[in-house]
């Protein structure tokens, strides 16, 4: 049976090219969210000590 969709890290063709489809990076979107959530909490530091001086 021919698989519908292409699977991850597959070359796949499309009007007669050759598209390489792209392959999840899992740690990368832990990276991310833990950059976000550190600047986020660098942003709350950032206000608390503008507002005390």
């Amino acid at each position: 049976m021919r698989p519908v969709a292409p699977q991850a890290g597959t070359h796949s063709r499309i009007f007669g090219c050759t598209v390489h489809v792209a392959e999840e990076h899992p740690m990368l979107d832990i990276v991310m969210l833990a950059l976000a959530l550190g600047l986020f909490v660098a942003g709350i530091g950032y206000a608390y000590v503008c507002e005390r001086l």
